[in-house]
């Protein structure tokens, strides 16, 4: 079927030119009538002898605008009779050899480079492949496809759509990221992250802006943890946007109180306070596609994909360690994995590393086993 759609279609290519072809070679053997520029100049020279009779062109005048419309007509006249002529029985075969030609060549390259044979590779295929294989290879729009796929079957499950959203927003769709996060908060309407997750996810979409869903969002997170760090930054942005600049600064100067001093957002925060709260020129960076997973229940690919999400995840934190949240959604995966162990030796390093900022601590704490 694959030859003989493309053998019609080369066919039909050839026929095109050939017809093209022959339409120009009818148009150029006809008469066609004079060239249309030639009455113009005619018609100006009778205009120039009307103007003369009238008193309206002087004798000089006359005879230089006369001599110019004598020269165009002459000139026009001679590119007629020297118009190229249709060719003959030799051109027409030329046409079409070389559009027969230039399908054989096109035909040829694809057998020599192409993959005629190669079988459909249809997407649930695509996804399942990636599902299987090293997630450590996989693009943030392949990982999200790969947990598009993993929601799908654990509908009821917040972990699995938080961490869908968090790849959605890796790949630069925050609007499809939103989404995951609001139906994360729904199914755990107590967790304040997500809702403050679903309004960074709406900042990054609108492009900076705190949109009245990105509002109330983050107000949400506000409700239920009135220590949550970007709600307070992101309202107190929304307030500076409205006018409020006092209002909004005031909001941030109580965050900033709030951040321990070797925090390195305090500083970031600071420097904005000492502008006037002016805006910011980019959107919030988006997250990494890991965080926690999903335990239990599921088939050995899907659980192999996400322990090595996790397991990347801990890395990460090895090389950045001073992150906080990034500590207690480790700790959070492990539990729900059921892997204890990793679970307290991670707590156990979170607690060393956060031993002198008890502030930073507590975010871990929130995730121990017990809590």
């Amino acid at each position: 079927m694959f030859w003989i759609v493309a053998g019609l279609l080369a066919a039909g290519a050839c026929v095109l030119v050939i017809a093209g072809a022959g339409r120009a070679a009818t148009r150029a053997a006809g008469d066609g009538g004079e060239d249309p520029a030639l009455p113009v100049y005619r018609r100006h020279l009778a205009d120039l002898e009307v103007q003369a009779g009238q008193g309206l062109l002087g004798p000089e005048e006359h005879a230089s605008a006369r001599a110019e419309a004598g020269r165009r007509l002459l000139k026009s006249a001679d590119a007629a009779r020297l118009a190229e002529r249709p060719g003959g029985r030799r051109s027409r075969l030329a046409v079409a050899a070389s559009a027969a030609a230039a399908a054989l060549v096109a035909l040829a390259i694809y057998i020599v480079l192409g993959s005629p044979g190669q079988p459909d590779m249809p997407y649930r295929q695509r996804v399942k492949a990636w599902r299987f294989g090293d997630p450590t290879l996989l693009d943030p729009p392949r990982m999200a496809a790969v947990l598009r796929d993993i929601v799908a079957a654990r509908p009821a499950d917040p972990q699995a759509r938080e961490f869908l959203g968090r790849a959605e927003l890796a790949a630069g769709d925050g609007f499809a990221a939103a989404r995951a996060f609001a139906a994360a908060a729904t199914l755990a309407p107590g967790r304040a992250d997500l809702f403050a997750e679903e309004g960074q996810a709406l900042v990054a979409d609108g492009d900076g802006k705190v949109s009245p869903e990105a509002r109330a969002a983050f107000r949400r997170a506000r409700e239920l943890d009135p220590k949550n760090a970007a709600a307070r930054y992101y309202l107190g942005r929304a307030s500076i946007a409205d006018g409020d600049v006092k209002g909004g600064l005031d909001q941030w100067r109580a965050l900033a109180a709030d951040i321990p001093p070797d925090d390195p957002r305090r500083q970031a925060l600071l420097a904005e306070i000492a502008t006037g709260g002016a805006p910011v020129t980019a959107a919030p960076p988006p997250a990494e596609a890991t965080g926690p997973a999903m335990a239990g229940g599921g088939d050995p690919g899907q659980m192999a994909f996400i322990q090595a999400m996790v397991a990347r995840q801990a890395a990460q934190l090895r090389s950045h360690p001073d992150d906080p949240e990034g500590w207690a959604r480790l700790v959070r995966s492990y539990g729900v994995l059921g892997d204890h162990g990793a679970q307290a030796a991670a707590l156990a390093q979170a607690r060393r590393q956060f031993a002198a900022r008890p502030d930073a601590l507590k975010v871990v704490e929130a995730q121990a086993p017990g809590r």
